[in-house]
């Protein structure tokens, strides 16, 4: 709107079933244009952090490790992958690794380096089954946040979903390793 205060006031989505709300908020995901998500998971078995920048379609992530680190970027329908000795060397030999170390490697999104879609695509988030309960609502750092549940025997995954403003998803974890939170430039 042309209001410059910004009002908190209810979006309705802790009045909504579970699966409605859910699809709420992926609407609202995918509508926003600046994300962050920021997230620790385990990567080749190994903790990890996460740092990605979704900017309308495209994205660009850096995840590090305590032994590496490597970027993913993807416009369109490329994926780029650009990683440090160490995290090329158990793939493709130290040898091979030192070469191409300092180099972006190309390929469409469904290609080779398909697995990297993962730290660039926003759906990871909202992989669920039609089972997801609605939990409480909580306050997540100031914002009130309806809790969405699917059970262990599904994605193991909860999801705490702004009840004001924009519906957008204000935290994820699945498991017990992989845990995210997301910031929103544009809500």
């Amino acid at each position: 709107g042309c209001s410059s205060t910004k009002t908190e006031k209810s979006n309705g989505v802790q009045d909504l079933k579970a699966i409605p709300a859910f699809q709420r908020s992926i609407n609202a995901m995918q509508e926003a244009t600046d994300v962050t998500a920021r997230g620790a998971l385990p990567v080749n078995g190994k903790a990890a952090v996460v740092e990605t920048r979704f900017s309308g379609p495209n994205a660009a992530a850096l995840v590090k490790s305590k032994d590496s680190t490597f970027q993913v970027v993807r416009t369109g329908q490329f994926i780029y992958v650009r990683a440090n000795v160490a995290f090329w060397t158990p793939y493709v030999g130290r040898p091979q690794a030192v070469t191409i170390s300092s180099r972006w490697a190309q390929s469409l999104v469904d290609g080779p380096l398909s697995q990297f879609n993962f730290f660039v695509d926003k759906s990871i988030f909202f992989r669920a089954s039609g089972r997801i309960k609605k939990g409480t609502t909580v306050d997540l750092n100031g914002k009130p946040a309806v809790t969405l549940i699917d059970p262990p025997s599904n994605t193991d995954s909860t999801w705490w979903i702004s009840t004001t403003g924009e519906p957008v998803m204000l935290k994820w974890i699945s498991g017990k390793n992989t845990k995210y939170t997301f910031s929103y430039d544009d809500v």
